[in-house]
C-alpha cells in the first residue's frame, strides 16, 4: 500500500505543542522527535484527512531532545520543559520517541488542493463553538483543541479560532467549524459553562469548577487545509 505524504501545520511555539499533546486529556498524546527540512523539530499527528496524516510540528529551539516533554498549569501559569525522567508528580509527561528514519513520502508536505482541504462552516459565536468542540466530554472524553491563526479577510487581517471535526468516523468530508474575532486571545483556554447564564470567555487558569475548558493551540502561520471564499 502507497503510503501518501502528511499535510504539516506548524504551531507557533513549543508550550502551544505540550499544551497540545498534554492539556486536558486523560494519557498525554508521545510526542516524536525528528528532522524535517533538516531542521530539528517535534511532531504529534492529531487527524487524519482524505487518507492522509495531518502532522502538527514545532521547530525544536531548545538545543536537546530530552525522553519526557513535561507539562504542567500551575493557576495561570504554564510551564512546558523537556527531562530526563519522570520524577514531579504535578507535571504530566509526553514520552519522547526519536525517530532516526521515515517513510520518504513523510520527507515532504502533500499540496493541498480543493479536493484536500476541510469544508469551512463560520459558527456565530464562541458559545456554539464550544459546543461543537466539547460534544465528546458527554462521553468523558477530552473536548477537540482549539486551532488559532490569523487569516486575511476582505483585506483585513482577522483571528480565526476554529476546530476541524468529521459528523462520524465513516464521514469522508471534514468539516472545520470556526469563527473570527478582531484579536488573537492572549489566554490559553476556552472556557464555556452549560449550567450557569454567563458568556462563553478566554481564561488563563481551568482549576474552577462547573466548567468545561478547550485548549488553544496557535499555529505559526494560516492552516494549510482551511481555505474558504471568506478568506481572500
Amino acid at each position: 500500500m502507497r503510503i501518501k505524504s502528511p499535510w504539516y501545520v506548524e504551531l507557533s511555539g513549543l508550550r502551544d505543542f505540550g499544551r497540545l499533546v498534554c492539556a486536558l486529556e486523560r494519557i498525554p498524546l508521545p510526542s516524536f522527535a525528528l528532522s524535517l527540512n533538516g531542521a530539528p523539530a517535534f511532531a504529534v499527528q492529531v487527524d487524519f484527512v482524505n487518507g492522509r496524516p495531518v502532522i502538527f510540528f514545532v521547530k525544536n529551539e531548545v538545543g536537546r531532545v530530552g525522553e519526557y516533554l513535561a507539562y504542567r498549569i500551575v493557576g495561570e501559569v504554564e510551564e512546558v520543559t523537556l527531562v530526563d525522567y519522570v520524577s514531579n508528580p504535578t507535571f504530566v509527561y509526553s514520552p519522547i520517541v526519536k525517530i532516526d528514519k521515515s517513510p520518504k513520502s513523510f520527507s515532504r508536505s502533500s499540496k493541498v488542493s480543493s479536493v484536500f482541504e476541510y469544508v469551512a462552516i463560520r459558527l456565530t459565536d464562541l458559545s456554539s463553538l464550544a459546543k461543537v468542540c466539547a460534544y465528546k466530554t458527554i462521553y468523558e472524553e477530552p473536548p477537540l483543541p482549539l486551532l488559532v491563526f490569523e487569516q486575511k479577510i476582505e483585506n483585513q487581517t482577522k483571528c480565526i479560532i476554529g476546530a476541524p471535526m468529521s459528523v462520524s468516523e465513516s464521514d469522508t468530508i471534514s468539516y472545520f467549524y470556526y469563527v473570527v474575532v478582531d484579536e488573537s486571545p492572549t489566554a490559553s483556554f476556552l472556557r464555556y459553562s452549560s449550567q450557569k447564564s454567563e458568556a462563553t470567555s478566554f481564561y488563563n487558569r481551568i482549576d474552577e469548577h462547573g466548567y468545561i475548558y478547550l485548549k488553544l493551540i496557535r499555529l505559526a502561520k494560516p492552516h494549510p487545509l482551511v481555505r474558504s471564499l471568506e478568506f481572500s
